[in-house]
């Protein structure tokens, strides 16, 4: 216990964790900043997207106009204008229409891709892929039943959004970043410095050593994602309240569905966080092997890009997502496609499993080492 106090009193009181903290906080704030800065965009962006869409109808309509002229009694013609003439009255409407009306909207921009499923299904083309049109169709139909505003994904001020994207952040790219710079030389610095011969000579046994330095690191861990959280929360606050039902959209065998903003969240802080724990059994396990931190750092992010390349880039069978311990390196598409009956939990196992094996190795390493 005392050994595990003083590896964590080691890694709290630096001031590379001081730094990071002071970092994460600032880059918080400045992501919500951002944030209100672009709030303006958000309405730009959509007026341009409707814009788009109006400009697509008005020129099919002066197509089918022209052919026409040529051939009135032309059927086909004559029901597809009718049918992008709707369509394009409905863009009018959505083009006039303030943004903060959303229900309205959303109601008349569904009516809107009804007709446009209806119009490809005449023979018409139209620049709208009919998967993404159901997308769309299936998530106005969920924020209008569930009477929950849309926010806009990158953008967005309200809290639980604005969670979202901290954690998609943290997810994707900056939970390992992290881990590395904080412990990457949790070991490997004690051989540089021969600190750890010091250790040898004490009353402790040697695979102590490890178990303190890994859990002190998990717990840095968790708590640098405490103050992540906590300070996206206290800054999100200065947003729109939001709801934590929020949908947010997944694939799930093939079909469009739903879960929640909260399950989301904490199904992806899970994996990442299991991940994260495997990181650290697996770097204190090269340190071992190397005595070097910049040998053990570049090993451990080797194999970490070995791992998530070889499942990524390789279609393998489903059952090998049971075996993969590097697949949730970047969960977001994990989280987001469940498709085969593949879902988000199974690479747990096997990492778990994986990091128990790891620590016995590093600690029948370190046991039957010498001082140098």
């Amino acid at each position: 216990m005392m050994q595990f106090a003083f590896e964590l009193k080691k890694i709290i009181f630096s001031k590379k964790l001081l730094y990071i903290y002071l970092l994460l906080i600032a880059g918080v704030a400045l992501l919500f900043v951002r944030n209100v800065t672009f709030q303006s965009y958000i309405e730009k962006e959509e007026t341009e997207r409707i814009g788009i869409l109006v400009q697509n109808s008005q020129n099919l309509n002066r197509m089918y106009s022209s052919t026409l002229e040529q051939d009135p009694e032309d059927k086909d013609t004559q029901k597809l204008k009718v049918i992008n003439s709707s369509m394009l009255e409905k863009l009018y409407d959505l083009r006039g229409m303030s943004i903060d009306k959303w229900k309205n909207r959303a109601t008349i921009e569904n009516a809107f891709l009804e007709q446009v499923l209806h119009f490809k299904e005449e023979g018409g083309a139209y620049d709208l892929p009919v998967g993404e049109i159901n997308k769309m169709l299936a998530e106005n139909e969920k924020h209008l039943a569930e009477n929950i505003k849309p926010r806009h994904a990158t953008y967005s001020m309200a809290l639980p959004n604005f969670l979202k994207l901290v954690v998609d952040l943290f997810m994707n790219f900056g939970a390992m970043i992290i881990l590395v710079i904080l412990i990457g030389e949790i070991l490997a610095s004690e051989f540089e410095t021969y600190s750890l011969n010091f250790l040898y000579t004490q009353p402790i046994k040697k695979g102590t050593i490890i178990t303190s330095k890994f859990f002190s690191s998990v717990l840095v861990y968790f708590l640098t994602l405490l103050v992540l959280l906590g300070a996206a929360a206290l800054v999100g606050l200065f947003g729109f309240k939001g709801k934590y039902k929020y949908p947010v959209m997944i694939e799930r065998n093939g079909e469009v569905d739903f879960i929640t903003i909260v399950q989301y969240m904490a199904q992806g802080l899970t994996v990442v966080s299991v991940t994260a724990i495997m990181v650290i059994a697996l770097l204190l396990v090269y340190s071992l092997l190397f005595k070097h931190t910049l040998s053990t750092v570049f090993a451990l992010l080797a194999t970490m890009l070995a791992g998530y390349g070889l499942f990524a880039f390789i279609k393998w069978p489903s059952f090998f997502y049971w075996l993969n311990p590097f697949q949730y390196l970047l969960p977001e598409e994990r989280l987001l496609v469940r498709n085969a009956g593949v879902d988000w939990y199974q690479g747990i196992p096997i990492i778990l499993l994986l990091t128990v094996i790891l620590l016995l190795i590093a600690r029948k390493k370190i046991e039957t080492s010498r001082i140098s």
